[in-house]
């Protein structure tokens, strides 16, 4: 059987960080890295590409910090980066770290199997040619599927008799490529990849009927390609920290600047500069976008305020003004449901058939990895249940609306109702993570991980600084876990305290464990109250709190966290990923770590 100290799950952006990253700070670990596809590259490996694919990111921010991203062949007019782009870079990056040797295609992770201390065993099915499966064993584990890896389809009634094509998003490329000329495309989602499944088909001249779901969460909020009169570009501001403080966030004090988030988020003055930053934003972009001006384009308003919603929207990244098609009848959009499929035919709840060649479904991805884990340990993954967040979660949300008082002004009921009719598809509790990374139950073990598992538009910034905490993680060199040992039972549960003078038990925070268990239930119950508009719920959304979770991870790890040169700077110029340039060699030498041999120690 082969033996590895390290096989992580997962070739995209997350999975080549934590690569690079480990073995810069463990150069003589035997590493292994898997992929169900056949090349590098995540959701922008060559599979998944498709003519007219952007980042919603601009160019210099979608880089890691010792790799910047060549400016060759871009647009200067549309400084998204094209989906091919993107896929080049990845590909020069493991080439220039040297990465391409660890890499292992076309297998399949059947079943994790949790071997204590030990790490793990793990049976791989390669889907190459014939079949095989394959056991190997690892020392530890990094599970870096991101939220993108398994495709959702909705049960529809009829399907059998529908005769014509029916993908998933994932499968656009295939779908255009391969498989048209399409007369007639049916597409069914309100997400960001709705509208470019949308603008590439009536870009090429092909009449698309674009279906969003009245029991769904609507269309989602698309921003123009630059803010402002000063054009500023849209994520660069979610990376400034002047304007991260204007969003409440429970672990926002890791940036430093705790009397002015308390003054914005607890001060009746603070609130009110608050509400008026996001009103002015929402209708900035409602505007913008000139939604009333037609009733077509009308439908494509969103339904929820824009505080609410987290990484549901996107930016307008096209060379076309995808309105237009849209008021001229290219593009025809219909707020309903669907209720069945018959022979080349969508009917909806309004009574209005549909004829269709294809039906496209950007209906998401499940939540959970696509790997079966046997362990008897509690993995914090959705879906499954989490006694030992229980008992702090009551605690967790009267801190949060103490803290943030705007979470209590919550959204009105709203008529909802999930695609899946399938009670193993049902999310019943969001990831419950340390840190968003490591179940509370391996912190002693330090055998297992998670990297990528949320949403943001930062993300190079934070699967670096993930990778970066993984790899001190599982090396013992977070000093915050050095006192910390969570007891050896399945299910670990709290210590409790007598609380103040209503008597109700709390969470005894002086116990480490009880500490670890509390702030994992206190950050990832905050996305319910956060964006619960948005999918918060169900895993972490870090849209307005990317950089002060960058400071949290830094700040574990004991790498300097405010890295601008001025004190202008570091409050009202943006970060960019040139900025973290550094960290890994700052951590070795803070942390005086030797670059020896590796034991799988500290």
């Amino acid at each position: 059987m082969e033996t590895f100290d390290l096989v992580i799950v997962g070739a995209g952006i997350h999975g080549l960080a934590s690569l690079k990253t480990y073995r810069e700070i463990n150069p003589f670990a035997s590493i292994l890295v898997v992929d169900k596809d056949a090349s590098l590259g995540g959701v922008w490996s060559k599979q998944r590409l498709y003519p007219g694919l952007h980042t919603n990111n601009h160019l210099k921010t979608f880089e890691f910090s010792d790799f910047p991203m060549s400016t060759e062949g871009f647009d200067p007019a549309n400084d998204h980066i094209p989906g091919e782009k993107v896929n080049q870079y990845l590909h020069a990056y493991a080439e220039k770290f040297d990465l391409l040797k660890h890499l292992r295609f076309n297998c399949n992770i059947a079943s994790a199997i949790d071997e204590g201390d030990d790490g793990w065993i793990l049976n791989i099915l390669t889907q190459k040619g014939s079949r095989k499966m394959a056991s190997l064993r690892a020392a530890k584990l990094i599970v870096a599927t991101g939220l993108t890896s398994q495709p959702f389809m909705p049960r529809l009634q009829g399907k059998a008799s529908f005769r014509a094509p029916i993908y998933h998003s994932s499968e656009f490329a295939r779908a255009n490529d391969g498989l048209g000329p399409y007369e007639n495309v049916v597409l069914l989602s309100g997400a960001k990849f709705s509208w470019d499944v949308a603008c590439a088909y009536a870009s090429a001249g092909v009449q698309v009927d674009w279906i969003i779901r009245e029991s769904g969460h609507g269309p989602c909020w698309m921003t123009p390609n630059r803010l402002t009169p000063l054009r500023v570009i849209p994520e660069l501001l979610l990376q400034t920290r002047l304007v991260t403080w204007m969003s409440p966030c429970i672990w926002g004090d890791a940036d430093g600047f705790t009397s002015i988030r308390r003054f914005l988020h607890q001060h009746h003055l603070g609130r009110k500069i608050v509400d008026g930053f996001f009103s002015k934003m929402q209708h900035s972009v409602l505007d913008a976008n000139n939604y009333d001006s037609h009733p077509e384009t009308a439908k494509l308003k969103p339904w929820d305020d824009i505080f609410f919603i987290g990484t549901n929207r996107g930016l307008l990244n096209y060379d076309v003004d995808v309105f237009e098609f849209v008021r001229n009848g290219m593009i025809r959009v219909h707020i309903a449901d669907v209720t069945h499929l018959s022979d080349h035919t969508v009917h909806l709840s309004n009574g209005h058939s549909l004829a269709a060649d294809v039906l496209i479904c950007g209906t998401g991805w499940k939540d959970t990895p696509p790997i079966n884990f046997v362990t008897k340990r509690e993995l914090g993954l959705p879906g499954f249940s989490s006694p030992s967040s229980w008992k702090c979660i009551p605690q967790a949300d009267a801190e949060i609306l103490e803290k943030c008082p705007k979470l209590r002004e919550q959204p009105g009921p709203k008529l909802y109702k999930p695609l899946s009719d399938n009670a193993t598809d049902y999310v019943n509790e969001p990831y419950r993570l340390y840190r968003f990374m490591v179940p509370p139950a391996f912190i002693n073990s330090r055998t297992l991980a998670f990297a990528g598992a949320y949403r943001s538009p930062s993300t190079t910034i934070i699967a670096q600084t993930q990778a970066l905490w993984i790899t001190a993680f599982m090396g013992d060199n977070v000093p915050s876990l050095f006192d910390v040992h969570m007891p050896a039972s399945d299910t670990i549960r709290p210590v409790l305290s007598e609380g103040h003078s209503s008597g109700n038990p709390t969470i005894d925070l002086s116990d480490p464990s009880s500490r670890i268990l509390y702030e994992t239930a206190l950050h990832t119950q905050f996305g319910r109250w956060r964006y619960s508009r948005g999918f918060g719920a169900r895993f972490p959304e870090l849209w307005f709190d990317g950089l002060p979770y960058v400071d949290l991870l830094l700040r574990d790890v004991g790498v300097e966290h405010r890295r601008k040169r001025s004190w202008f700077s570091e409050r009202f110029t943006p970060y960019w990923p040139k900025d973290y340039a550094g960290i890994v060699p700052e951590f070795l030498e803070r942390r005086a770590i030797p670059r020896t041999d590796y034991d799988g120690k500290k």
